[in-house]
């Protein structure tokens, strides 16, 4: 038939590494719903696919993050109504190894590529589109930090924010994946900024990657700190913590100021920071005083800006002017997923959460 003569066509010109075709490999999914990931999730067993539709791309997963929401999506808060199992991790970077035949018309096997999308703790992710692989210079570690959390404080930081030269800017969790992006782009951008973090370490970390008020919340009170040493307020905040520290960073905006919620961390692992409360009404009255704004912002609906953003800090961090922060803790397999969520949410990483996804010879069958 003329169908099976088209399907025959698009396979012959798909593209393919040695091996790769029908491949048996591992993943992550999401069995049952839980913000604990241990309990959660399975690795399992999966194929590469025989066939590929003419988008679509394999990338074979070099370097997976962590971010404090997987335990968000591994509770289904991102996917309401989808029932388990569910493939889990949001970034990866590796290399092609397979290409339909239309997406082999733009892309060589052998290409550096990262993606960000569900399925990333896995020995190999199929993209449904060529489209939505984003180009890197190399395939190693220092590029995750740059998708999930440098794109969230770029897109953020410029069309939420709305940050300008000479402002002030207060980064909460400032030395943690995404707050070390929102620190650096908003020095670069010429504002004064003002990072929080949980230890004198992480300090020193901070004032090295130009913040000129490191704000050590464990010794000083961050109200008392903003009030006294701020006290005409911040014109911007890129806040990810939520709870008191959203109270301290709201009464502490200056006139015409605007706060990002990026995220609510101390309330994602009793899952608090998805229940509704009955406050509201000092929030609304110390807005209207300043002409003050809170803005949600959510990567994913920014897709539109995420190739010319990650292009912008690839250059920045190839020329030295961005650096992108690998929490030096070595993550090693799928198994050590969840080990490597623990670290983050014990506050103990300085940078970015990597995991590192090898590939033995045994794995090839």
């Amino acid at each position: 038939t003329q169908h099976a003569s088209n399907t025959a066509q698009q396979s012959a010109m798909s593209k393919w590494e040695d091996g790769v075709r029908g491949r048996a490999y591992r993943k992550i999914v999401v069995t049952k719903l839980s913000t604990d990931f241990r309990e959660a999730t399975q690795i399992v067993s999966a194929c590469v696919p025989r066939e590929l539709q003419p988008r679509e791309v394999v990338l074979k997963v070099l370097h997976a993050g962590v971010n404090a929401s997987d335990i968000n999506y591994s509770a289904g808060f991102y996917t309401p109504g989808k029932k388990p199992p569910l493939d889990a991790g949001f970034e990866a970077v590796g290399r092609v190894v397979a290409c339909g035949a239309e997406a082999a018309l733009h892309i060589p096997l052998g290409s550096p590529m990262a993606a960000t999308g569900y399925g990333a703790f896995g020995e190999y992710l199929v993209l449904p589109s060529y489209k939505t692989a984003l180009p890197v210079p190399s395939p190693d570690a220092s590029m995750i930090p740059l998708l999930v959390s440098g794109l969230t404080a770029s897109v953020a930081l410029e069309h939420v924010g709305e940050i300008k030269s000479g402002e002030t800017v207060l980064v909460t969790a400032a030395a943690g994946g995404t707050g070390q992006f929102a620190v650096q782009l908003a020095k670069a951008k010429g504002c004064h900024v003002v990072g929080t973090c949980s230890s004198e370490k992480k300090q020193e970390f901070l004032r090295r990657i130009g913040c000129d008020r490191a704000i050590n919340y464990k010794k000083e009170d961050l109200h008392r700190v903003l009030k006294k040493e701020y006290p005409n307020g911040v014109d911007v905040v890129y806040e990810s913590v939520g709870g008191a520290t959203f109270d301290a960073c709201v009464s502490n905006l200056a006139v015409k100021g605007r706060l990002i919620v990026i995220g609510m961390i101390s309330g994602y692992t009793d899952g608090s920071a998805w229940k509704a409360t009955a406050s509201g009404g000092s929030l609304t009255a110390k807005l209207l005083t300043k002409s003050a704004s809170v803005r949600g912002f959510f990567l994913n609906h920014y897709t539109g800006e995420w190739k010319r953003h990650l292009a912008l800090m690839a250059a920045a961090v190839q020329r030295g002017d961005l650096v992108p922060g690998v929490d030096p803790s070595p993550f090693e397999g799928l198994e050590e997923v969840p080990l490597a969520i623990d670290h983050l949410y014990a506050g103990l990483n300085l940078g970015k959460v990597v995991v590192r996804i090898p590939h033995p010879p045994a794995s090839r069958l």
